[in-house]
């Protein structure tokens, strides 16, 4: 679809209230959209970087507390964690987007590709403890209410991650997939202010931020950096809305932000 024409859509349905608008655009990307046939490997290998992030730096996701902001349809991302070894997951949203046939769907994939899933997380979680959870994944969950039991997955939803009701030094790590760039930048100071507070003293955020115009992912006859030729203004009147907000923060623009924060930068991957 032409990236106007997908723009325009999002616009009139965002003028909606959420329990009107948000129900009618999830049946169009069901329909026509990114969740026709949705595949869970991405986002597990997107928990698997985390993890690898958190390895680089000589520690370990095993017994460990996290926060991931922007839950989205899924859980693949959480899920990975507890595999790796986690002991509580926290997720929120802005927005109750999290889908139970979705989720389940992602458990009959993993079902359905054991050995794909398990050489996914060779070398990344302990072996023992990997395949007790794995096995205890595959055979025990039948519904959302079951899965986020097993997992120590808890989901709030609407929750504003720039004020939690968690204790402070309360999390080991801060993470997010492709979410912040959808953040408007005074709203992201209050998320990672809300974090240095709840991180302990060794805490990590770990971030991926996409920096290119998600138009540009269903419309190929547009660049990644299509959307760097608006002003605000027009930018604003073409994608300001719930479903396509973009910040379009440039990396030295985030960077610039985080160190306002006094946050310390201790890598980096472009």
């Amino acid at each position: 679809m032409h990236w106007k024409h997908k723009a325009a859509v999002q616009n009139l349905l965002g003028r909606l209230p959420p329990n009107l608008g948000n129900p009618l655009y999830y049946q169009l990307q069901c329909r026509f959209g990114g969740l026709q046939r949705t595949n869970p490997i991405s986002r597990l290998s997107a928990g698997i970087e985390v993890v690898r992030r958190i390895h680089r730096f000589d520690r370990s996701a095993e017994s460990a507390v996290f926060l991931e902001v922007g839950t989205g349809h899924q859980l693949a991302l959480p899920l990975t964690l507890w595999l790796c070894g986690a002991s509580e997951i926290t997720t929120v949203d802005l927005n109750c987007y999290l889908k139970e046939r979705l989720v389940l769907n992602d458990i009959e994939y993993l079902r359905r590709h054991d050995e794909e899933v398990r050489n996914l997380f060779t070398g990344i979680s302990r072996s023992s403890l990997f395949v007790e959870r794995f096995e205890r994944l595959i055979s025990g969950a039948n519904s959302l209410r079951e899965l986020l039991c097993l997992t120590n997955i808890r989901y709030w939803a609407p929750a504003h991650a720039s004020c939690l009701p968690l204790e402070a030094n309360s999390i080991d790590y801060h993470v997010s997939f492709t979410v912040l760039e959808h953040i408007p930048v005074a709203v992201l100071k209050g998320i990672f202010q809300e974090g240095g507070r709840l991180l302990r003293p060794r805490g990590l955020f770990i971030h991926c931020i996409d920096f290119t115009d998600h138009f540009a992912h269903s419309d190929y006859a547009i660049s990644s950096v299509n959307f760097l030729q608006f002003s605000e203004s027009e930018w604003e009147g073409r994608a300001g809305n719930r479903f396509m907000f973009h910040n379009r923060l440039r990396d030295d623009e985030f960077l610039n932000l985080l160190l306002g924060l006094n946050l310390m930068i201790v890598a980096l991957l472009m």
